[in-house]
């Protein structure tokens, strides 16, 4: 078996709302603010994104083999000043959440 593990940032934009994991576009799990979640996955090919509400990630392809671990960072880019630009960012993709794969 082989494991995608996402980490969200612990910060002031959507603290109170979940982000709903999708792997192929399943809505597979959900992550709260500063959250830390393993998903369990069989080797193979998939396309990850997280999303709230409508706002949505970039879409991650990624190839995992047998055993494999990969990492995720998940959160909003809207940090400091840019929380005031909330509105104009809820339907870029990439801004208003992001998922990043980490190296």
């Amino acid at each position: 078996m082989s494991k995608l593990i996402f980490e969200r940032e612990n910060q002031f934009v959507n603290k109170v709302r979940k982000y709903k994991i999708l792997l192929n576009n399943e809505d597979t799990a959900e992550i709260k603010n500063g959250e830390r979640k393993e998903i369990d996955v069989a080797p193979g090919a998939y396309k990850v994104k997280v999303m709230v509400d409508w706002s949505e990630s970039k879409e991650v392809q990624v190839k995992v083999a047998e055993g494999e671990t990969l990492h995720f960072q998940c959160g909003s880019r809207l940090k400091g000043w840019k929380v005031f630009q909330a509105t104009k960012a809820m339907d870029k993709k990439d801004e208003f959440v992001y998922l990043d794969q980490m190296k």
